[in-house]
């Protein structure tokens, strides 16, 4: 039991860890809105997870990896919105606006849908709670128990990720925002989603 926990716990950390869209947003918005209001788009991610762990609880995720038309429409779907937002981040102009003005302005559920909307769709995420995830959880013990305590484990584990990525990305943007920095971010950061979306199609 605490071999299979702590096999879960090296699973849920390596695959967070590893730089994807998610962690590339919440960098971004960290950037450009401070670290507090990223939590938005954090908090999208997380609530993303708990609906992907859901479907997989009640078996329907198995129906979505057994259905190529289904899984495939929604690496489509997948590939368009990081194509879209890789499209937007590099026609952002550049501002030297503080960073505490920024987040007076901005809409925190437009961070929340970002966040959402990149996590729902993310085959990784997908993959790891309809094939690996149910794996996870012994069909002889309480049911309840073990699903709480493995998707309590790894939002916990995404929350501290990514905000240690926010963290760090709010500390350096001192270095990162001016107006040559941060066009150039801008540029990688809109190269590596437009990388990602593409990537979705060719990936099995």
């Amino acid at each position: 039991m605490i071999n299979d926990y702590l096999t879960y716990l090296f699973l849920a950390i390596t695959i967070i860890a590893i730089p994807g869209p998610a962690v590339i947003l919440t960098i971004r918005n960290s950037l450009q809105y401070g670290y507090k209001t990223t939590m938005s788009n954090i908090f999208g991610n997380f609530f993303a997870m708990i609906i992907l762990a859901s479907i997989s609880a009640v078996g329907l995720g198995a129906i979505i990896l057994s259905s190529p038309t289904l899984f495939y429409s929604m690496k489509i779907l997948g590939c368009i919105y990081l194509i879209y937002l890789g499209i937007k981040v590099w026609k952002t102009p550049f501002s030297n606006e503080k960073i505490d003005s920024k987040m007076e302005n901005k809409n925190y559920y437009t961070l929340f849908k970002e966040g959402f909307t990149i996590g729902i769709s993310n085959p990784k995420a997908i993959a790891f709670f309809t094939a690996l995830f149910p794996q996870f959880i012994d069909p002889s013990r309480n049911f309840v128990t073990q699903f709480l305590s493995l998707i309590l484990t790894i939002e916990g584990i995404s929350f501290i990720i990514l905000f240690f990525y926010a963290l760090i990305a709010f500390k350096l943007s001192k270095y990162l925002t001016s107006k040559k920095a941060s066009l150039l971010f801008n540029k990688l950061t809109s190269g590596a989603f437009i990388g990602f979306g593409v990537a979705l199609l060719y990936k099995d």
